[in-house]
């Protein structure tokens, strides 16, 4: 029993998560009886020791943890983001953008996030010059901290974290588009978005 308490304590501290405790109490009684005779007389004697043990764990904290270390294990660079990242709001994101994909042929891919709100209020993104899986991005929202884009059906596509003033996830990037910068060119001379 020990083991396996040990075990999930150092499975919660590995993954660096907190879990919420949850009180169970065992409570073990022991009674001793001791009888002795001098002579005549006879003497009893009863000790009683207790002992308590409380031990508490939330199952579903704990497994949230774990899967959060082993998934932290299996990607540092989103583990690294997720630390970094702070809550973005729908006016960090207003505005004209450069998008990349981890620089597959995106060339000089721009993306304006319209203010105006519709229904939901998912708002228009506009891209010119992206390629096609790029473009399929049309409508955006703000969603519990991170930019998320949907697309011509509405459904959610790319789930973006707002690290040092730029959206990151998902594969893609958007860097603030600076108004006149050409794009720089890699060694190859295309152009990288």
């Amino acid at each position: 029993m020990f083991r396996t308490i040990a075990l999930a304590a150092a499975l919660l501290a590995f993954s660096g998560g907190v879990a919420l405790a949850q009180s169970s109490t065992t409570t073990t009684t022991r009674s001793t009886t001791t009888t002795t005779t001098e002579g005549t007389k006879t003497r009893t004697e009863t000790r009683t020791r207790s002992t308590e043990v409380t031990i508490g764990v939330d199952g579903e904290a704990l497994g949230a943890a774990i899967a959060g270390a082993i998934a932290d294990a299996a990607d540092p660079e989103q583990a690294r983001l997720r630390r970094l990242a702070e809550p973005a709001k729908k006016e960090d994101a207003f505005g004209a953008w450069r998008m990349s994909d981890g620089g597959r042929d995106t060339g000089d891919c721009r993306v304006v996030l319209g203010e105006k709100a519709g229904f939901l209020g998912v708002r228009p993104a506009t891209a010119t010059g992206c390629p096609g899986r790029l473009e399929q991005l049309r409508t955006w929202r703000v969603q519990m901290g991170e930019l998320v884009f949907y697309d011509r059906m509405g459904q959610e596509a790319r789930r973006l974290k707002f690290v040092e003033g730029r959206f990151i996830g998902g594969g893609l990037e958007l860097v603030r588009d600076t108004p006149g910068e050409a794009p720089a060119a890699d060694p190859a001379g295309s152009p990288v978005g």
